[in-house]
């Protein structure tokens, strides 16, 4: 199955208040509906938001109202909204997911590539970037998840300074050459309206 386009995504994912969003983690939790925040499980909230966004496309990207259980976790790896659908918390299943439902990423080792080789790398690019991490605290395997927009997060933290990185998975969507049309079609009309000011005509 074909993942949704960039555009589709970006269109309504829940983007981060003071990273260019409007959503606040609590507010995040409302939207779906838990009635257990704060809750330390579900700090992070970048699955949630991404979650968000899946559902609110619908049909077949939907996450559905089966709970996700890929981690083998004590515990589901998605909990049910108020809309009864499915929303995974756990970055560390949401790749797998994507993985198991689409398609595998592009895998980046950090002892392989340096970062900026990696940044090389997604230059240009849009799609859905997750980073795992190794937390010494606890001894276990963390993870970040985001929309990526040719050289970064779209509306979401720039968790490339987390520590420890192991690797960086990236899911590349459809719609840059329409972003690029896009960029070069502002650029003319600029051009274009500058020409009229300039002679003293606006339109």
């Amino acid at each position: 199955m074909p993942l949704p386009s960039f555009h589709e995504l970006s269109q309504v994912y829940p983007g981060y208040r003071h990273y260019g969003g409007a959503y606040g983690d609590k507010l995040i939790h409302f939207i779906v509906g838990d009635a257990n925040y704060p809750n330390p499980n579900l700090a992070d909230t970048s699955a949630l938001r991404l979650s968000v966004a899946f559902n609110k496309l619908g049909g077949e990207h939907s996450i559905g109202t089966k709970p996700i259980e890929i981690s083998k976790g004590k515990s589901a790896d998605s909990i049910s909204g108020f809309d009864n659908l499915q929303y995974i918390f756990r970055t560390t299943a949401f790749g797998p997911y994507l993985a198991q439902k689409y398609k595998s990423p592009e895998l980046y080792f950090t002892n392989k590539f340096s970062l900026k080789e990696i940044l090389e790398k997604l230059h240009r690019k849009r799609g859905i970037i997750r980073i795992l991490t190794f937390r010494s605290h606890g001894n276990r395997v963390d993870a970040r998840i985001a929309l990526w927009d040719c050289d970064k997060p779209f509306k979401s933290r720039y968790f490339f300074n987390l520590h420890h990185k192991i690797s960086i998975e990236f899911w590349e969507l459809s719609g840059i050459v329409i972003f690029a049309i896009e960029v070069a079609f502002s650029k003319h009309y600029f051009f274009m309206h500058m020409q009229q000011v300039k002679f003293g005509v606006i339109i």
